[in-house]
């Protein structure tokens, strides 16, 4: 049985990955590491598991970091692993890393999107892109994962076997709403209730970093540069995600072709779903799963594809997805402990 240790615990992914993995047949957990919850039982953070997760959230100690676990999650936000990250540390456990710190910038790209300067960016390259139904091989092989972002992963998912398939032209447009739990767990005033309650927001307008991890993906699995235009929304719900991509088709495509080339990629995929025809996707089919469901219309008076996919940002976004690679990587299933129906309501 895996040994697992979780960074970041008390945050909304951490939680989810402690509830994910709770379920897990394969694994225990041995650390819950928390900044911010230090002595605090977990079950008091999140009440949810009392009974069955009543462990006191250690303090978060690097030099001891690595004892007695396998495999490493971290759930730390932005900028807080890099400057702590070491060599040594690489080689005494396997780290899933859900955070950004390692996701293909390089140190001039990370301080233009995060204001800091990079400490380790030298260990990127220790660090295998974790986008699971796309790299699958690479991370059976792989001993340290980057787990991709949660709009990065819906555009891919979404975006991908059309571009590798030719039919649609490399200028996208692309827009995402996300729920407030994406901006994590820390009241701002952008995500107190009573600023966000009954409003939709646009941010980080041709600013947010997943745009340009979504085109270095695409490049990446495609061979292809993408030009994205990307824009981001915050809406007022508590979990989820829908994106949805306009691009011009280079070909007269039809639906029917448009759906083989999907299922092509797709089909026997336990976690990607193409809707019926006719049937548009919503974040409360996904709730509380690591599915992610897509489906097109073509506008011929325009002759657009219109796709929009559906994920829940704190599962298939986040916490599902790393268990998901953590799967590949030590060959169990792939959907072990994550094959459950989503929460419609």
């Amino acid at each position: 049985m895996l040994k697992v240790g979780v960074l970041g615990a008390t945050g909304y992914s951490g939680q989810e990955l402690i509830r994910l993995l709770q379920g897990h047949r394969e694994v225990c957990v041995k650390k819950i590491l928390s900044e911010s919850y230090p002595g605090w039982k977990f079950s008091f953070v999140y009440r949810n598991f009392a009974g069955l997760r009543d462990d006191v959230c250690e303090e978060l100690n690097w030099d001891t970091l690595t004892d007695g676990i396998d495999v490493l999650f971290s759930a730390l936000p932005y900028g807080v692993l890099m400057e702590h990250l070491t060599c040594d540390m690489l080689q005494k456990v396997r780290l899933i890393d859900i955070g950004v710190d390692y996701r293909f910038m390089d140190r001039e790209e990370y301080f233009r999107y995060y204001k800091k300067e990079h400490r380790s960016i030298e260990l990127a390259k220790e660090f295998t892109y974790g986008l699971s139904e796309w790299n699958e091989a690479a991370i059976r092989k792989a001993r340290h994962i980057a787990n991709p972002g949660c709009y990065a992963t819906a555009v891919q998912l979404a975006l991908l076997p059309l571009i590798r398939e030719d039919v649609i032209d490399t200028d996208i447009i692309a827009d995402g709403k996300c729920a407030l739990s994406g901006a994590g767990r820390t009241l701002t005033v952008g995500t107190h209730y009573v600023e966000a309650n009954e409003s939709t927001k646009v941010y980080k307008m041709n600013n947010h970093p997943h745009g340009l991890e979504a085109a270095r993906g695409i490049r990446l699995f495609s061979g292809k540069n993408v030009k994205l235009t990307f824009t981001p929304h915050i809406v007022p719900m508590q979990r989820g995600m829908l994106i949805t991509a306009y691009a011009s088709l280079k070909n007269t495509a039809d639906d029917g072709e448009i759906r083989r080339i999907y299922d092509g990629y797709y089909g026997g995929k336990p976690f990607i779903h193409l809707l019926d025809k006719g049937i548009y996707v919503e974040t409360k089919w996904v709730k509380g799963s690591n599915m992610c469901h897509i489906n097109f219309e073509i506008n011929r008076d325009t002759n657009k594809l219109i796709v929009a996919a559906a994920i829940d940002n704190l599962v298939k976004g986040a916490a599902g997805q790393a268990i998901q690679n953590m799967n590949l990587m030590f060959g169990y299933p792939e959907n072990t402990g994550l094959d459950f129906v989503p929460v419609c309501i």
